[in-house]
């Protein structure tokens, strides 16, 4: 605590200003260096200094006497004392040394203005804990490189020690594991590789056989197609033949006597259609043996096509599994080298703390102990600083505050109320 020497009232060592009446301190601690700005033995030089400065700002001038009195009015040769910067000027004190307020109104106005005063060294005490957490978690983060950095010490210069020997066991296995995941993944993608090379040419001769038997099927399809039309085509020539032949025979049958010249006509017309429906009928059957061997050729061709298809498809389907399978097995790998990873990193920070806490008298590790032992320190200060905060906060006048607040409450409803009149 730091007593004011206006008002001899006690402030929080963190405050600049006293938080009775609101005068600033004359010597006020420059305060700690943030932790990123200087090392470790800059942060003892600071420490040392700030320490320091405090012990001087709380000094009392006289030499055989302390206290609030002897703060507030440093006593001189004819009685008389020194206040708020006017010699000759004596304060009423009472039985237990604290100033006598002159008048009710002058209490008055300093609840008043008492609200500024707790609400100011609110604001400072926040920002001095804020920023005292940030070096602390900055600390905290440099404490637990140290370590790391003391356990990768160990490991490379082969420090030995009874208590040690587990953790650089299963940190040797840890590591093991790490490498032989390492190799399983290499290894499973130069596979995964070799694989999807071969599975690729086995769908594309699938592909190309599919592309080639769908082709013919479609050819012979075509083919089918323009027979039956043919067919088709002689068919209704060879009706029409049939029907002309059934005419001439009716009309050389009505017309018995119509003349020779008449019948013989017919009769050439007879021959004739008999000689072209005798071609027709040969066509028409040579045709049908065509559309019979078109329909199997088809067939085949479709029946071609279709198992081509079907192992195109599976080709697809085995090279999407494999695909699927080797990725599935190099994520399995990656989580195994991971784990071991993780695990080493876990045991290595073990090993960085029992190294710490067994501190083997070995040369190369004396810096990292004398850094580990310099953080641990300001870790310890800074929690002490952030509680001796935390304690202040409650070192507050609650009655001065709470009549401060009603006071100004009041004060601000009396005005509201004056200027509604006024206007009204």
């Amino acid at each position: 605590m730091r007593p004011c020497r206006h008002c001899a009232h006690e402030s929080a060592d963190h405050l600049s200003f006293c938080s009775q009446c609101g005068h600033r301190f004359a010597g006020t601690s420059p305060g700690l260096p943030a932790l990123g700005s200087v090392g470790p033995r800059g942060l003892d030089r600071a420490y040392a200094s700030a320490a320091f400065s405090r012990t001087l700002v709380a000094t009392a001038r006289g030499a055989g006497s302390t206290g609030r009195a002897t703060v507030a009015g440093t006593p001189s040769g004819t009685g008389r004392t020194r206040t708020n910067g006017q010699p000759n000027a004596r304060v009423q004190t009472d039985s237990s040394g604290r100033p006598v307020s002159r008048s009710r109104l002058r209490w008055a106005a300093g609840s008043i203005g008492y609200i500024y005063v707790f609400l100011r060294d609110k604001l400072d005490a926040g920002e001095r804990r804020r920023r005292l957490i940030e070096e602390r978690v900055g600390a905290e983060a440099l404490l637990s490189g140290a370590l790391n950095e003391l356990a990768l010490v160990v490991l490379r210069e082969g420090v030995q020690h009874a208590d040690l020997t587990g953790l650089l066991e299963a940190i040797g296995r840890a590591y093991a594991r790490r490498e032989s995941a390492a190799a399983d993944m290499a290894a499973s993608g130069t596979l995964q590789q070799a694989e999807a090379a071969r599975l690729g040419a086995q769908e594309a001769a699938a592909e190309t056989q599919w592309t080639a038997s769908d082709r013919a099927s479609r050819d012979a399809d075509e083919i089918l197609r323009a027979t039956a039309a043919d067919r088709n085509s002689a068919s209704v020539r060879l009706a029409r033949l049939k029907d002309e032949r059934s005419r001439i025979a009716r009309e050389k049958t009505n017309n018995d006597a119509g003349g020779d010249a008449r019948a013989a006509q017919l009769a050439h017309e007879a021959v004739g259609l008999a000689d072209e429906q005798r071609a027709l009928d040969e066509q028409i059957e040579r045709l049908d043996r065509q559309l019979a061997d078109l329909r199997d050729s088809s067939a085949a061709s479709r029946a071609a096509a279709a198992a081509a298809r079907a192992k195109l498809e599976q080709a697809v389907a085995a090279r999407r599994d494999a695909a699927s399978a080797m990725a599935t097995s190099i994520a399995g790998r990656q989580r195994d080298r991971a784990d071991a990873e993780r695990e080493a990193a876990d045991l290595t920070d073990q090993l960085g703390r029992a190294t710490n806490e067994l501190r083997p008298p070995h040369g190369v590790l004396l810096s990292a102990y004398q850094n580990i032992d310099r953080l641990n320190e300001t870790i310890a200060d800074r929690s002490a600083q952030i509680a001796a905060i935390e304690q202040a906060q409650a070192h507050y006048d609650q009655r001065k505050l709470l009549t401060g607040v009603g006071l100004l409450t009041s004060m601000l409803i009396a005005t509201a109320a004056a200027l509604w009149a006024a206007f009204k």
